[in-house]
């Protein structure tokens, strides 16, 4: 599971049996301490398949994109109206310390990037530990209507979707923004700095194993290209670099992304 690029990949072609568990129940693994994920934010396409890869290979527990946390960031659950949401969130809460107890250590849990748009359902208190992942917006936008073939406006939204939810971690969380870019450039010091913040060795053998091999071998997304996604990424650069868009760049509190 662990070595798997996207957790429900890895459910549908391996898990045989369903266990279906009462809402109240609390833990299944009924664990001696709770101790919570390190939670992983990103756009996507972001190269955040390639470090839940290097994590692996560093022996550092990890999973990429566990579905009950996307469920509970959708629109109807992360509403603090929704009178049955906080009953839910406890159930989230308690899946997931029965995902630490299977792994037995605290895991990094990268999440899809429906995630950031509620990132307060993922931070407990001021202590816990977040990492952010980005990828400049000319570069990440390419890539992801390439793929997806999102039209301008979504993509765009998307990508301003993660950077309000990385202003709101930086405030309430130990935040650990980390570049794409750096791992293009020089893969061992972004893998030490992540290892420094996790506190845990990342071998530079660890990282080349990881980069040996296409992190989206065997899924869907690879190689997938899009009809007519040059089209709706030359519009998505001019949303971008709109007067509108640029105010509301620069109206986010945040530390430099792009630098």
């Amino acid at each position: 599971m662990q070595a798997a690029p996207f957790y429900y990949l890895y459910l549908r072609r391996h898990a045989h049996r369903v266990l279906r568990v009462p809402l109240d129940h609390a833990f299944v693994s009924r664990p001696a301490t709770v101790e919570h994920p390190v939670f992983l934010f990103s756009p996507g396409r972001c190269g955040s398949t390639l470090m839940s890869q290097v994590l692996f290979e560093a022996g550092i527990p990890s999973v990429s994109e566990p579905d009950f946390y996307t469920q509970m960031a959708s629109w109807f659950w992360s509403r603090p109206f929704n009178p049955l949401a906080p009953r839910y969130r406890q159930a989230m809460w308690a899946m997931s310390a029965d995902l630490s107890a299977a792994l037995g250590a605290v895991p990094v849990v990268k999440l899809r990037a429906e995630c950031a748009r509620a990132p307060e359902l993922f931070v407990p208190n001021r202590a816990a530990r977040t990492i952010v992942l980005f990828r400049r917006f000319e570069n990440w936008s390419r890539s992801t209507t390439r793929v997806f073939g999102n039209g301008p406006g979504k993509t765009v939204g998307k990508y301003m979707t993660a950077l309000r939810c990385y202003a709101w971690l930086a405030r309430h969380s130990r935040c650990l923004l980390v570049r794409y870019e750096d791992w293009l450039s020089d893969p061992c010091f972004a893998a030490r700095a992540l290892g420094d913040f996790l506190e845990r060795p990342i071998s530079p053998e660890a990282v080349d194993r990881a980069c040996r091999v296409h992190s989206q071998e065997g899924t869907p997304l690879i190689d997938r290209v899009r009809p007519g996604w040059e089209a709706k990424w030359g519009g998505a650069m001019a949303l971008w670099q709109s007067p509108r868009l640029v105010t509301a760049r620069q109206r986010l509190d945040i530390p430099n992304v792009w630098d």
